[in-house]
């Protein structure tokens, strides 16, 4: 071997020690610095330790007599100690060294670290509530008072705290809350499916179930139809997928709805009622709306798993299920109006186009009626004159009675026309009755033996004047033509009554028999034959008289006389 490859191997040697010298060295620092903080730990253990007898001491006296859980733990969340009630109530001995990380509720998590740090910065926290689970996986509500421990240096090294279950009287709160929330949310809502869908989506987070349905009863087909939902039947417009209707009697909900009595069941696999919707669900519970002693509707709610629902929720619900059961009853009797004022305004339509068709028809008729018989008086005319010669004085009274008999049948189209025509207010205007009337009495025919007097001056009403005159046209012409007496008197008066007025028009002639008082108003209804009435005039005054929303009525006595009264709203 030659000296070049000796010295290359000397110096790979000599770097090969250099370096195991440096990392001996190294070795030595981080051992020395391991045992260090092994030292320190100890140390601050021991401390700890320490700090703890010494407030354990302080303490004892206290935590022997409390009623809460008590317990103390490092800053990691280690349970150091805790007394006999925090066993029980976390469900973790001693020996088992919970975590109290592992205790909080997931929901709770963030609001709990952000307690923690609190308690670390400011040295205590109170009235910290959250939830928690406890080794058996039950839920609980507590309320935490804490302060931290610290060193001889003041520098905080664990914390202790007392914990209060206040799972009840949360849950009651909890309880309270929603119903006062269900009460707001349905607050002077009328629409039926939007109430239900209210109640439907706040019980189902109150179970924390993603399935509550709500059925409304139907008495006339004896059935349940589901009218809100939440969860997968719950469409994006609120609607309902694949909508059941149940019969009474049938299924959990059919019998419930018979029974009128809640029911839950742990395990519908076991149930031979069960019905499946859209997934199966192991455990229901069901309650009835009961409205004054009747069962109107149906709150159903399912859950995935068998045995959850409980006594407490059943109570919750059937508290809910009887705040909003005079709601739902209120709607019900509206969504119930609402399709009779549909009913009743579709029929209202019907009936205005049968109106219209009814007075084109009689405008029709009247002039195709009215044709013939002007063509049968000419051509009577007509052979009368051109046989005036001919005919013998029988023959000549026998066209008079044509002639008669043909102007009142035209009388009695036009009169006709006249009614068709009454079911609008055409003009409405202000008009000065007692113009009007003084006015028409100047032009109607009133032999002398007859006086008619207004008792009073009379009103201005808003309405169709030539309806109006009508009226009193009809009125007057009828007492004035039925007066047999010597001195016939017809008064005409008015009485205000509030927002009525009240017409009377009385006379002495011959009477009506109480027997003929409804027969009088229906239409061609005649009690004496003459020449001139077609028996449509009192069905006219009462046809405008119901038109303008007041009503007509009369007494009379043979031979004594009549009196007509009729209101007009003001």
């Amino acid at each position: 071997m030659d000296n070049n490859k000796v010295d290359i191997l000397d110096r790979a040697l000599k770097r090969q020690k250099e370096a195991r010298k440096t990392a001996e060295q190294i070795l030595e620092q981080r051992s020395l610095e391991l045992f260090n903080t092994s030292e320190e730990l100890k140390r601050v253990n021991k401390q700890l330790e320490e700090v703890l007898d010494e407030k354990n001491t302080q303490l004892k006296g206290v935590f022997e007599n409390i009623n809460d859980a008590y317990l103390v733990m490092n800053l990691n969340g280690e349970v150091l100690k805790m007394n006999d009630i925090a066993e029980r109530f976390f469900g973790y001995s001693m020996d088992e060294s919970p975590n109290v990380v592992d205790l909080i509720y997931k929901e709770d998590y963030l609001y709990a670290m952000s307690s923690f740090q609190e308690l670390i910065e400011k040295g205590k926290f109170s009235g910290f509530t959250a939830r928690i689970i406890t080794k058996e996986k039950k839920i609980k509500w507590v309320n935490i008072n804490a302060i931290t421990i610290l060193d001889k240096n003041n520098q905080p090294i664990a914390a202790q705290g007392v914990i209060r279950d206040i799972t009840e009287e949360r849950e009651k709160q909890i309880v309270l809350d929603l119903i006062n929330n269900i009460a707001q949310s349905i607050l002077g809502k009328e629409e039926i499916n939007e109430i239900a869908s209210e109640i439907s989506s706040k019980i189902a987070k109150y179970l924390n179930t993603n399935d509550c349905i709500i059925y409304l009863l139907d008495n006339d087909s004896k059935t349940l139809e589901q009218i809100a939902a939440y969860g997968q039947k719950q469409q994006k417009d609120n609607s309902i997928f694949n909508r059941i209707i149940l019969p009474i009697g049938k299924g959990i909900v059919g019998t419930v709805a018979k029974i009128g009595k809640s029911e839950i069941i742990h395990d519908t696999s076991k149930d031979d009622r069960y019905i499946l919707d859209d997934k199966i669900r192991y455990s229901e519970i069901t309650v009835p709306i009961i409205n004054n002693g009747e069962v109107i509707g149906i709150i159903d709610a399912e859950h995935e798993q068998k045995n959850y629902f409980n006594e407490d929720q059943l109570e919750t619900v059937e508290n809910i299920a009887n705040l909003v059961a005079l709601q739902l009853k209120s709607a019900l009797n509206i969504r119930e109006r609402k399709k009779v004022e549909d009913k009743n305004k579709e029929l209202l339509e019907k009936l205005t186009i049968s109106n219209e068709e009814l007075k084109e028809y009689a405008h029709i008729v009247s002039h195709d009626l009215k044709s013939p018989l002007r063509s049968i008086a000419a051509l009577s005319t007509w052979i009368k004159m051109d046989n005036l010669d001919c005919f013998d004085k029988n023959s000549l009274e026998y066209f008079d009675d044509l002639e008669m008999t043909l102007e009142k049948m035209e009388g009695l189209i036009s009169d006709v026309l006249k009614f068709s025509k009454v079911e609008s207010k055409d003009q409405e205007e202000e008009v000065d009755l007692d113009f009007l009337v003084r006015d028409l009495i100047k032009m109607l025919y009133v032999p002398d033996n007859i006086t008619v007097k207004i008792l009073s001056k009379l009103p201005s009403v808003i309405g169709d004047k030539t309806k109006l005159q009508q009226i009193f046209q009809n009125l007057i012409s009828n007492a004035v033509k039925f007066n047999n007496k010597e001195n016939g008197i017809i008064t005409i008066g008015v009485e205000d009554q509030n927002s009525f007025y009240k017409f009377t028009i009385t006379d002495n002639g011959i009477g009506i028999d109480k027997k003929h008082f409804d027969k009088i108003f229906k239409i061609f209804q005649s009690l004496k034959e003459a020449k001139d009435s077609s028996g449509i005039g009192l069905s006219i005054v009462k046809k405008i008289v119901n038109l303008y929303q007041g009503e007509i009525w009369l007494d009379s006595e043979i031979n004594k006389g009549t009196t007509f009264y009729f209101t007009l709203k003001k």
